[in-house]
């Protein structure tokens, strides 16, 4: 089997699968009364992102196969729809980590906060600046995510400018988010392991093992959640260009612009 078949059958696969994992997590937080809350919406928008970022490397799989090759021109708006569902996704990522944040730390202001129309006026907001900013700077500036023939892969314009303005537009932000979601989520796991520790003791109480199991298990998930996107973003940015073998690298930067 050629490379670029096996390419493309891993794309299929991973995006479909992607998709479908998406939309079955919408499917059930729309039947569950508990996820009409503000943190429920933006899970559901998160999922929505992710289907997007999915979709539109499906949309390319029919050229890694060699098919349609005289489109290849137009693949730069699938490549802005893409960074704007990436974009979506990381920031209502970190909104998730907000909420939460607030739900432990400000819990008298929690609804005032989080009220369900001041979540929906934050993720218009989110949509909003992703899709100007997404279209200012790959499309009126030109730095585009495009199809690269020789990466089997969408990849942004390599000119000395799109290099150090995607640098700092997509590395350079996307990181800052990942860590910025990373240390709220981490504060507020330890701070409602805290709270627990504390009515617990207060109720005479002592910690069951499955609540500090439970407990043990956020924070590890957490993390490794965190860990795992920044890992991404340095292999796209600094392991990728490095490497010789065609496969390992697209599936290097297949993991980091996936949302599985």
């Amino acid at each position: 089997m050629e490379d670029h078949t096996v390419v493309a059958v891993i794309t299929f696969f991973v995006t479909v699968s992607g998709i479908a994992s998406n939309t079955y997590v919408f499917i059930v937080a729309q039947k569950m009364s508990s996820m009409s809350s503000s943190f429920g919406t933006i899970t559901k928008n998160q999922t929505i992102a992710n289907s997007m970022m999915c979709f539109c490397f499906l949309l390319i799989v029919p050229l890694q196969f060699g098919f349609l090759n005289s489109l290849v021109r137009f693949t730069h708006f699938i490549g802005s729809i893409a960074m704007i569902s990436d974009e979506i996704s990381n920031m209502s990522h970190l909104l998730i980590a907000v909420n939460r944040f607030c739900a432990v730390f400000l819990q008298l202001h929690y609804e005032k906060c989080f009220s369900i129309r001041k979540t929906k006026y934050m993720i218009v907001i989110i949509w909003v600046t992703s899709i100007v900013g997404c279209i200012i700077l790959y499309e009126v500036i030109g730095c585009n995510l495009h199809y690269d023939k020789p990466s089997w892969n969408l990849a942004f314009i390599q000119t000395e400018k799109c290099i150090q303005l995607t640098w700092y537009s997509d590395f350079g932000f996307n990181i800052s988010l990942v860590v910025m979601t990373l240390a709220t989520n981490l504060l507020t796991a330890f701070k409602a392991s805290r709270n627990s520790r504390m009515l617990m003791n207060a109720a005479g109480l002592k910690v069951s093992k499955t609540q500090r199991q439970r407990e043990m298990n956020f924070i590890r998930q957490t993390f490794f959640q965190g860990l795992s996107v920044f890992t991404g973003q340095i292999t796209y940015y600094v392991v990728a260009p490095i490497l010789t073998n065609p496969v390992i690298t697209f599936v290097l930067c297949l993991s980091e612009k996936k949302k599985v």
